[in-house]
């Protein structure tokens, strides 16, 4: 007539009495009168912390009073996630939509619910423990680098920038897309590019530019690829620079249209956050036959200033001999002077020197000079 059921301090006991529901049985011991009755029991371990049942929407929806003393209801709505805290502690993340029962036992369980759709980004101090939940945490953890800007996408439309950290964002309503973007110096090289001047001379330049990027939302949202654009940006100022120009004027103003190639690509990609630091042309080759003509050239302007420094340097001596010989002419003393020098000169390279007659007669008649 009656069935004995125990229940132990961790245990809960759904009662079933004729194929519904009847009531939830806390720890003790219960005489459940059985005469033409049917009654079936559903046993649980609250260890286990969540209730699941074919009869716990039932209860939650039939009977509210039940539910509120044994169990900890958590809903969310279709833009809703629920961050669970089992003891203060953050154990699960509940995507939208869904219902799930705890039991009000030996654990104290919470729950925080966040409208995904009005904050998408996850606040910072839970990013280390949705880290620890792995795939579970319905979160994308992005890590920006330093040096780097990242741009997060939600749905197609630029949310945010992020400086240098480490970031999460909810993925639980859609994925959101991350593009790095490169903030230090960096450089682009246009090599071997085919231009005509002025007068119909062909020649091959190869240019180097430096770049970093000032914005990294204006480089992302108002060109596809930044430094793709800067390439055919510097094609295009160093073909119409030196175009207007001659080939004499590109070797002779080299530094200048340096400077001109530099101001328009820095103003062409100035609205796209690109700074434009410095354009140089690192090489201009040219064709075979007018680098032989030109190296011609060179010899003979070349030859042409050495001979013309030659001449000046024999004017030069020509001109100070005729000054000296003016200047002996009208100076006895210094004839003599000289004359004396000259025999010091002669003197420094014999051992002995025989002198007949006197020193006038050394220096006016005969000099006689015998090695010892």
């Amino acid at each position: 007539m009656f069935k004995r059921i125990l229940v132990g301090d961790a245990e809960r006991v759904v009662l079933i009495r004729n194929k519904r529901f009847s009531e939830i049985l806390g720890p003790g011991e219960y005489w459940i009168f059985t005469v033409g009755q049917s009654i079936d029991v559903e046993r649980f371990n609250t260890r286990d912390l969540v209730f699941v049942s074919p009869w716990s929407d039932f209860i939650v929806k039939e009977r509210p009073e039940i539910a509120e003393r044994f169990l900890s209801v958590i809903e969310t709505s279709d833009s809703q996630v629920a961050i669970v805290y089992v003891d203060g502690r953050l154990a699960r993340i509940i995507g939208p939509g869904k219902r799930v029962v705890y039991w009000k036992a030996m654990f104290l369980v919470s729950a925080d619910l966040i409208e995904v759709r009005e904050e998408p980004s996850v606040p910072a101090p839970l990013i280390p423990a949705l880290a620890r939940l792995g795939r579970e945490s319905l979160a994308s953890l992005i890590v920006v680098d330093e040096g780097k800007r990242g741009l997060v996408y939600i749905d197609g439309r630029l949310e945010r920038e992020l400086d240098a950290g480490t970031f999460g964002f909810w993925n639980a309503l859609s994925a959101p897309r991350v593009e790095l973007v490169e903030m230090r110096r960096q450089t682009v090289e246009v090599p071997g590019q085919e231009i005509l001047t002025k007068d119909k001379v062909t020649l091959r330049v190869n240019l180097s530019t430096v770049f970093e990027i000032t914005s990294a939302t204006a480089s992302r949202t108002g060109v596809k690829d930044a430094s793709e654009l800067l390439y055919r940006t510097l094609q295009i100022a160093v073909r119409q620079t030196l175009g207007k120009r001659t080939l004499d004027e590109v070797l002779a103003e080299k530094t200048d249209i340096d400077e001109a190639v530099l101001a328009g690509v820095r103003e062409e990609m100035q609205p796209f956050g690109v700074l434009v630091r410095t354009i140089a042309i690192k090489d201009i080759v040219l064709p075979g036959d007018i680098r032989d003509i030109l190296n011609e050239v060179v010899t003979a302007e070349k030859q042409a200033q050495a001979n013309l420094i030659r001449r000046r340097e024999e004017t030069a001596a020509t001109r100070a001999l005729l000054n000296t010989a003016k200047l002996l002419e009208d100076n006895p003393l210094m004839v003599r002077l000289k004359e004396l020098e000259t025999l010091e000169k002669i003197a420094c390279k014999v051992e002995k020197i025989t002198v007949v007659g006197g020193l006038n007669a050394l220096l006016d008649r005969t000099v006689t000079l015998q090695s010892g």
